[in-house]
C-alpha cells in the first residue's frame, strides 16, 4: 500500500490533520484489515464521504435495524456454536 492510498483510507490526506478528522469519531477504534479498507473505498468514493465514516454508517445501520443474521447469513454455524456450548456446559 503507498502513501496515497493509505492516507485516504484512514479518512485524511494532504491539507488534513488527523486529529482533526478523527475529532468527530466517537467510541472505541476496532480494527479492520487494510484489505477490507480498500475494498470499501469505492462505495466510499460513490457516496463523497471517507471509508471510516462509511464504516461506522454500516455498523450503525446493521445494529439499529439488526441486520447482523442477514449481512452475516450465518444461522447454521451460529446454532451448532450454540449446540457445543449447551452440551459443553452440562
Amino acid at each position: 500500500m503507498t502513501g496515497r492510498l493509505i492516507s485516504p483510507v484512514y479518512g485524511f490526506g494532504p491539507g488534513e490533520r488527523r486529529e482533526e478528522s478523527c475529532a468527530v469519531r466517537r467510541g472505541r477504534p476496532v480494527p479492520v484489515p487494510i484489505d477490507v479498507l480498500e475494498a470499501l473505498q469505492p462505495a466510499a468514493r460513490d457516496r463523497g464521504i471517507s471509508v471510516p465514516e462509511l464504516v461506522q454508517r454500516l455498523l450503525e445501520t446493521i445494529g439499529a435495524e439488526k441486520m447482523t443474521d442477514a449481512v452475516l447469513d450465518d444461522a447454521a454455524e451460529t446454532a451448532a456454536r450454540k449446540a457445543a456450548a449447551e452440551r459443553s456446559a452440562r
